[in-house]
């Protein structure tokens, strides 16, 4: 079919009208801005123990609007433009599942008042956290002493040792440390259990109570609450698996805490046996901080 000159003038007219009617639904508002978050690191004084972290995600709101949870390093649009309020949370992995990414309770938020511009990238820079005013430090152990806060139980069959690893130096650069506990079972027929010398008075009313690790382990191990109160009991809470490098877990104790409302007091617990196909099962864990409101 040949085309005439009327034909060729109505088909660039109606396509030029649809081109028009298209911009038209785009207006300056659809147009984002952008952030950009880099590295993040964590400030401790000199009672809160290791400036260790696993902050995967950034939590973000703007003028006290969720924007997200973006993984970290992050660059994600935000629908502002010109000053705008952030307030950012340091997100976590609870149990060290990827399934339960939240903000962690006790980093503080970051507040800042920033510029943005549309179709611009800010960089926020270097965003350092810090534990939020009022976190307890119920009890702490970085194995740096002599006499520990925690050992075997009449039922353990494996001694825990206090081993100086020089591998420390490069796991936790800049940090005084240079100690570890070491656990190895060489096969499955014997049992492995520690406990703290101390109870702790934990909130049972819901507020959040948390216990912070280091570790390091080819052989699943379980960590758990001893509960006092009128019948004694034990409570396993996590079970944690093998990880080949030094990792970090922010353990809920939350529900269990919150499900013995009756309990006068707990101790925390570490417990294994051997299941693995190495000639030896080794489980290293350090740092240990047990945290509530």
């Amino acid at each position: 079919m040949k085309l005439t000159h009327l034909h060729t003038f109505q088909i660039f007219f109606l396509a030029g009208m649809s081109l028009l009617l298209g911009c038209s639904k785009t207006s300056v508002e659809d147009i984002p801005s952008y952030l950009a978050i880099d590295t993040i690191s964590i400030k401790v004084n000199a009672i809160q123990g290791t400036a260790s972290h696993k902050i995967v995600d950034s939590w973000v709101y703007a003028n006290n609007e969720l924007i997200g949870g973006f993984e970290l390093p992050s660059r994600f649009p935000i629908l502002k433009s010109g000053s705008t309020n952030l307030t950012i949370f340091a997100g976590v992995k609870l149990n060290g599942m990827n399934e339960t990414r939240s903000p962690y309770p006790f980093y503080q938020q970051i507040t800042k008042t920033v510029n943005l511009v549309r179709d611009s990238i800010l960089d926020l820079g270097h965003l350092k956290y810090s534990y939020t005013e009022g976190t307890k430090f119920a009890w702490q152990e970085n194995f740096e002493q002599y006499n520990l806060s925690i050992d075997t139980t009449a039922r353990s069959e494996i001694t825990l040792v206090r081993a100086k690893l020089p591998e420390l130096a490069t796991a936790f650069p800049f940090e005084d440390n240079e100690y570890a506990a070491k656990v190895v079972i060489p096969n499955d027929s014997l049992v492995f259990e520690c406990v703290t010398h101390n109870s702790f008075k934990l909130p049972t009313d819901g507020s959040s109570v948390f216990l912070e690790m280091n570790y390091k382990t080819n052989n699943p191990f379980t960590m758990g609450l001893l509960i006092n109160g009128s019948v004694a009991s034990q409570r396993p809470v996590l079970v944690i698996n093998p990880s080949s490098i030094w990792n970090k877990i922010y353990i809920n104790l939350t529900p269990s805490t919150a499900a013995n409302s009756g309990a006068s007091s707990f101790k925390v617990y570490f417990t294994a046996r051997k299941s693995n196909k190495e000639p030896n099962a080794e489980i290293l864990f350090d740092n240990l901080k047990l945290l509530h409101f």
